[in-house]
């Protein structure tokens, strides 16, 4: 049973596969790559495939006019990651490996800024 408004997972696939077939041209050769991309950090681990998922999906996402993007708004980009059994720590171990900046600003904490020195 799905809840009203929900997807079932292999539904998303399905729609996934056919809003491939729909796509342009260049978005049908960048899947491919992303395809391949994923599957690889698949094989490298749970923690490995989290944090390709979370620098892909900031390395995609528009920054807010201080450059920064928000934990919030990577939160809801990515529901089906456990906030602090996941998110939080692929945040942390992309900082430790010089790929984000996490920032602490007291009047909007912890904002993630992607580091443009590290493209995906």
């Amino acid at each position: 049973m799905v809840a009203a408004g929900a997807v079932a997972h292999d539904e998303r696939g399905e729609q996934l596969l056919l809003d491939l077939m729909r796509a342009e041209p260049a978005f049908q050769k960048a899947a491919i790559h992303v395809a391949y991309y994923a599957c690889e950090l698949r094989k490298l681990g749970e923690d490995a495939h989290d944090e390709g998922l979370v620098h892909f999906a900031l390395s995609r996402m528009r920054v807010d006019s201080d450059g920064f993007v928000s934990l919030a708004r990577l939160r809801d980009r990515l529901p089906n990651l456990s906030f602090s059994g996941a998110l939080v720590p692929a945040v942390l171990r992309l900082e430790r490996a010089g790929i984000v900046s996490l920032t602490i600003d007291h009047a909007r904490p912890e904002r993630v800024q992607l580091r443009l020195r590290v493209p995906l």
